[in-house]
C-alpha cells in the first residue's frame, strides 16, 4: 500500500515560542493603534486640533476649538499690557489682567504649582502673534490634569549629541528586553509543555519497541495529566489483555489435548473389538459383549462431542440465546423428577425445597436446563463419601437464586479457581469415569449468557453451587 507523505509541521514547542513572539509584537501594534484611534477621536480627526498652539494661526485667527472646549479650555486675548480684551469659550476663573511673574505661573508645566491665581489649577499655553506692528497675545488655558505637554526630538539634527546615544540606548534596551522576555517565555515553554511531551513520546516508543512495563510519572498540567493517566491505563489494558490472550492459549492447548485423549482411548476401543470381531476371534458368546462395549464407547464420543458443540457455541459472541418467562420453581421440579431415580439409585437422600408459589424468570427453556442438570449430575456422580444431594429455589434480594448442593468431599483449594473451565475434573476423593469435563463449564457459560452468576462455596460441612438470575 502506497503512504500518503506527510508534510511535517514542525513541533509543537517551535510553534508555541513562535505564537508567543508573533503575539507580543501583534499586541505592542495594536495597543499603539488603539491609542492613536484615542487621539483621533478625541481630536475629531484632526490630532492639531489636541495641540493648543494650533488652535490660532500666524495671523490671529482663532480655528475651530470645540474640541478643546470639550477638555475644558478657553482661549484668551491679551494685549500688550496682558489684559484680557477676548474669550473664547467659556471662561472658567475671574483673571481679567497678568503680570509677568503669573503668566510664567501658568506657563509652568509642573501639575503641582504653589500660586495665589488660578495658576495653581489651570496651565497656560501662550502664543504671541504679530500683525501691522503690533503685538497680540493669546493665552490657552486650560485644567492641568486634562492635557499633558510631550517633547518631539529630530535625531537627524542632534545624531551626534548624548540624546541621541540615549535614545538608541533605549531602543536597543527594548530589544534586549523582548529577547530576554522570549528566552524566559522558552524556558517556561520547555519545562512545562516540551519535556511531559518528550516523557509520552519516549514512553511511546518503549511500547512500540515491545516494553510493556513502561509506566509515565511526571508532574504536569491537567491536560498533559489526562494523557499520563490514560497512558498508563492503556497499558496496564494491554497487559491485562496479553495476559487474558496468554491464558486463553493455555486453555485452548489444554482444551485439544483433552479432546484428543478423551476421543482416543473410545476411538481406540472401538477399533479393536471391531478388528476382534472381523478377524473372528471372539467367541460367540462374548460377541454381544463386544458390541456393547462399542456402542457405550461411540456413545461416549457422541456426548463429548455434543458437550464440545454447546460449550463452543456458548462462546460465540454472536450467539444469543431466546429467553422467555419461566417459572423457575416447575422447570426445577421437572428436572428433579428426572434426576429423581438416578440420585437415589446411588444411594443418596434427594431433598427438594422449592416453594409452591411461581417464581419467573427470563431463561431459554432450551438451554437453562442443561445448568440444573449438570449440577445435579456432578453431584450425584462425585459425592462418593456424603449421603444426600439438596435443591433448593428462592428469591433474595430481588433476584431468583437456586442452590444445588451435596455433603461430599470438598473441591481441592487448587481446582477452585478452574473450576468452570473445560476438561476441569475433581480430585481423587470426587474422581468418577464417563464424565466429559466440560459440565461445569457449560453451566458457566449458559448462566453467564442469561446475565447471571454462578459460582461455588464451601458451606458447613458441604459444596454448594449457587446460581443468581434477575
Amino acid at each position: 500500500m502506497k503512504m500518503r507523505g506527510r508534510r511535517n509541521k514542525g513541533s509543537v514547542f517551535r510553534q508555541l515560542v513562535a505564537s508567543y513572539i508573533a503575539f507580543a509584537a501583534v499586541s505592542v501594534f495594536f495597543l499603539y493603534l488603539c491609542m492613536f484611534g484615542v487621539l483621533i477621536f478625541v481630536g475629531g480627526g484632526n490630532l492639531e486640533t489636541l495641540a493648543p498652539y494650533e488652535l490660532v494661526d500666524s495671523k490671529g485667527n482663532v480655528g475651530d476649538i470645540s474640541h478643546f472646549e470639550n477638555l475644558g479650555g478657553w482661549i484668551e486675548q491679551l494685549d500688550g499690557s496682558y489684559h484680557v480684551t477676548e474669550v473664547y469659550g467659556e471662561k472658567k476663573d475671574e483673571v481679567t489682567c497678568y503680570t509677568m511673574e503669573e503668566l510664567t505661573e501658568y506657563l509652568s508645566t509642573d501639575n503641582l504649582v504653589e500660586s495665589a491665581t488660578s495658576a495653581s489649577e489651570y496651565r497656560g499655553y501662550l502664543k504671541a502673534v504679530r500683525t501691522e506692528g503690533v503685538t497680540t497675545y493669546y493665552l490657552m488655558k486650560i485644567a492641568r490634569d486634562a492635557l499633558r505637554m510631550s517633547y518631539t526630538y529630530d535625531i537627524g539634527k542632534i545624531i551626534h549629541s548624548q540624546s541621541a546615544r540615549v535614545a538608541v540606548a533605549a531602543v536597543l534596551s527594548f530589544f534586549l528586553l523582548f529577547l530576554a522576555s522570549c528566552f524566559l517565555m522558552s524556558a517556561y515553554l520547555s519545562r512545562r509543555i516540551q519535556r511531559p511531551l518528550q516523557k509520552i513520546i519516549c514512553g511511546m516508543e518503549r511500547v512500540r519497541a515491545g516494553d510493556s512495563r513502561v509506566r509515565l510519572d511526571f508532574e504536569a498540567q491537567r491536560e498533559f495529566a489526562e494523557i499520563r493517566d490514560t497512558f498508563n491505563m492503556m497499558i496496564e489494558q494491554l497487559d491485562d489483555q496479553k495476559r487474558e490472550k496468554q491464558l486463553n492459549e493455555e486453555k485452548k492447548n489444554r482444551m485439544l489435548l483433552e479432546i484428543s485423549h478423551d476421543i482416543k482411548t473410545p476411538v481406540s476401543t472401538i477399533k479393536s473389538s471391531a478388528n476382534v470381531l472381523e478377524e473372528g476371534l471372539v467367541k460367540p458368546e462374548e460377541i454381544s459383549r463386544y458390541y456393547q462395549l462399542i456402542d457405550q464407547k461411540a456413545g461416549r464420543v457422541d456426548t463429548l462431542v455434543n458437550d464440545l458443540f454447546l460449550l463452543l457455541r456458548m462462546e460465540d459472541g454472536d450467539y444469543r440465546i431466546q429467553t422467555e418467562q419461566t417459572d423457575l420453581c416447575e422447570l426445577t421440579r421437572q428436572i428433579c423428577a428426572d434426576y429423581y431415580e438416578e440420585i437415589t439409585g446411588r444411594g443418596l437422600e434427594f431433598k427438594i425445597r422449592i416453594p409452591e408459589e411461581p417464581m419467573d424468570a427470563a431463561v431459554d427453556r432450551k438451554e437453562f436446563p442443561r445448568v440444573i442438570e449438570n449440577l445435579l449430575g456432578n453431584a450425584a456422580k462425585y459425592n462418593k463419601t456424603g449421603s444426600e444431594v439438596s435443591v433448593e429455589v428462592r428469591r433474595e434480594g430481588g433476584k431468583a437464586r437456586i442452590l444445588v448442593q451435596d455433603d461430599g468431599a470438598a473441591v481441592s483449594d487448587e481446582l477452585r479457581p478452574v473450576l468452570f473451565d473445560p476438561f476441569v475434573r475433581g480430585d481423587r476423593a470426587r474422581q468418577t469415569s464417563g464424565g466429559t469435563g466440560l459440565g461445569l463449564a457449560i453451566a458457566g457459560k449458559i448462566v453467564k449468557k442469561h446475565g447471571g452468576k454462578i459460582w461455588y462455596e464451601r458451606i458447613a460441612g458441604e459444596n454448594v453451587f449457587t446460581v443468581i438470575l434477575d
